[in-house]
């Protein structure tokens, strides 16, 4: 024990058996409501959350004893993740955890839980993390060397200072994720009654089908008088990809983001310590090839297929890898419904369909500009953006308050973890000093 209450302990120590436990070794099946959801290494962001985008479930007899229970953390045991955690507080449903997991149920009478999710984001942690899997070829740390990790622990105040500081930003993040949920649902809950079923508003603002709109047959199937079928080539102006850094540059110098699929989602693109570095040399020789702008789409093509990101504001320094594809809409079409024809659920299962792969699947470019789909003629387009627009615009605006959150949450927790900024002691003057 230190003069200011510090302490150092091993993660065991702080663990309620002493010891880290192995996740189930099963395969992962497509996504059921009937069965346990399964956590693997892929479900956890760099920042400890759960990623819902590709979730997975499990079916094994012996799943009820892999179920986590609030207050457990598990970390990723092998490979290039080697060391990512996540928390367990209950708020994700019914978790198994996977067999390249460890976990370790921590004991509130001896830590702070929630403490050990934001000691796992620090720089302590990560350099613990970096000795380990250091000139590695592939990263492993097993279950008796998570255990004998040590850690600065600060008194219990401390403790509970930190998480209350760091959480409230946190919920926050959460909040504003669940209302985008709400929006993307919204949003192409819309598309798909007037592009699918085609339930858009006639002269009469009635929906058009069901009010005995005039279908006719096509190659697609029944669709409205006037439509038209085109290919996602038609509806680009421009379509490609990154370039692959082994034959074009060198990875690792620079300070530009090289991102790739990892770093992607519907909503982000994750400009950060985790993103590979290039050069501005670097910057202009792809972007010869896919220089991005305000209004194109970035789609996932290897490995994760699907993800889809509208990009609001033309990048500056940073890039995309050969494994993302970019798609500039042509003047027939809105970079709006451009997005959500992307995201329906026709062209997903059309591109998971067709992807093929020994080691990684992946869709061929080719295969992805030959997707045919029916459009309107006429202003109906027009009609549909402004509706979607504000919803899409205001999708945007909440990731970038949730960006400039994740900023103040990463400034503070290395402040609260070395004490700069602590909760004052019984007999101390609340200041500036002390308080955020």
């Amino acid at each position: 024990m230190t003069s200011n209450g510090w302490k150092e302990v091993t993660l065991g120590e702080i663990s309620l058996d002493g010891k880290g436990s192995y996740g189930i070794a099963a395969s992962a099946v497509e996504y059921s409501d009937d069965l346990y959801t399964y956590l693997r290494i892929t479900d956890i962001n760099d920042d400890g959350t759960l990623n819902k985008t590709d979730l997975k479930s499990v079916d094994d007899e012996k799943a009820e004893k892999y179920l986590l229970q609030p207050n457990d953390i598990v970390f990723a045991r092998t490979g290039n993740s080697t060391g990512r955690s996540y928390f367990y507080d209950g708020s994700d449903g019914e978790l198994v955890y996977a067999g390249f997991l460890i976990k370790f149920s921590l004991d509130p009478s001896k830590v702070n839980p929630k403490f050990m999710r934001y000691y796992t984001l620090s720089n302590e942690y990560k350099g613990w993390v970096s000795s380990y899997i250091s000139g590695s070829t592939r990263g492993n740390i097993n279950a008796k060397t998570y255990a004998n990790m040590k850690i600065s622990l600060p008194p219990r105040k401390q403790q509970d200072y930190l998480v209350k500081v760091l959480s409230s930003l946190d919920e926050k993040i959460k909040t504003n994720n669940q209302i985008n949920e709400k929006l993307e649902e919204m949003a192409q809950a819309l598309f798909k009654r007037w592009f699918v079923d085609f339930e858009f508003p006639n002269e009469n603002g009635e929906p058009y089908k069901s009010s005995g709109g005039e279908m006719v047959e096509s190659e697609l199937g029944l669709i409205p008088k006037g439509w038209e079928i085109v290919s996602l080539k038609e509806l680009t102006s421009k379509f490609t990809t990154g370039l692959n850094p082994r034959k074009n540059f060198v990875l690792g110098k620079g300070e530009n983001f090289y991102v790739t699929i990892k770093n992607m989602s519907n909503q982000q693109i994750l400009l950060d310590d985790n993103c590979d570095k290039i050069d501005d040399d670097a910057i202009k020789i792809i972007n010869k090839r896919s220089d991005l702008k305000k209004g194109d789409l970035l789609f996932s093509g290897i490995g994760t297929i699907g993800r889809v990101y509208l990009i609001d504001e033309t990048p500056k320094n940073w890039n995309i890898s050969e494994s993302i594809f970019t798609l500039r809409p042509s003047d027939f079409i809105s970079s709006e419904l451009l997005y959500l024809i992307l995201l329906s659920e026709n062209l997903q299962g059309y591109a998971q369909q067709l992807a093929s792969g020994s080691v990684q699947k992946g869709i061929r470019m080719r295969d992805l500009k030959a997707y045919k789909l029916t459009l309107p003629l006429g202003n109906l387009i027009d009609k549909f953006t402004k509706f979607i627009k504000p919803l899409i615009s205001k999708q945007k605006n909440i990731e970038k308050e949730n960006q400039i959150l994740r900023e103040i949450r990463d400034i503070l927790l290395p402040k609260l973890m070395s004490g700069e900024i602590r909760v004052p002691l019984d007999d101390e003057v609340l200041t500036t000093e002390h308080t955020v």
